[in-house]
């Protein structure tokens, strides 16, 4: 039985199994992400959202930013098409992974947690330090104030009009896979 809590501040202790898991995790965020649309550096619409959802939901807070820093590792390293390499982004990865497992590692699959959990995965890593990242790796063009407040102008609708239909997507595919009742978590 799942324990019911606000956040899960726990995950599955590191085993070989979860290791796996995590592997296969990460190279189906690695194609997810790769199957976009948009410029990166300032409007980009991918599925990734989908694994990590589940990076999250499977592996927990811990376990699943660890996973979201070795996919951004790989995504823009050995697997990188063109994209500068920006640490700022593996942290938002890495807040990403553990914000996704706070939501959703050992809860019960509701429309309103996975609502607030896509609302905040958004505003924080999407609207807030995506921005924050593009912005500072934009200042050598002696940007000002308004630059930020410019990108911000750009990605906000963007994320107002992805949030509802990240959070219909993930919610419809955890609602299936909660139902499968697969205990990956022996």
């Amino acid at each position: 039985m799942l324990m019911m809590s606000i956040l899960s501040f726990s995950g599955p202790r590191l085993t070989t199994r979860h290791l796996t898991l995590a592997a296969l995790l990460v190279a189906l965020r690695i194609i997810l992400g790769k199957l976009s649309i948009g410029d990166p550096a300032v409007l980009k619409f991918s599925f990734g959202f989908i694994a990590t959802a589940l990076i999250g939901y499977y592996l927990g807070p811990w376990i699943g930013g660890l996973a979201m820093v070795v996919n951004d590792l790989i995504s823009n390293t050995i697997l990188n098409t063109g994209s500068m390499f920006f640490p700022g982004f593996t942290f938002s990865a890495f807040l990403s992974g553990v914000i996704a497992g706070l939501f959703l590692y050992n809860q019960r699959v509701s429309w309103q947690r996975v609502f607030i959990y896509e609302f905040i995965q958004i505003l924080v890593t999407n609207v807030f330090f995506t921005t924050l990242w593009v912005y500072l790796m934009s200042l050598s063009s002696s940007s000002t104030g308004r630059a930020f407040t410019a990108l911000l102008a750009i990605r906000v609708p963007k994320e107002i009009i992805s949030w509802p239909l990240e959070a219909i997507i993930v919610l419809l595919i955890l609602r299936q896979l909660s139902r499968l009742n697969l205990n990956l978590n022996r």
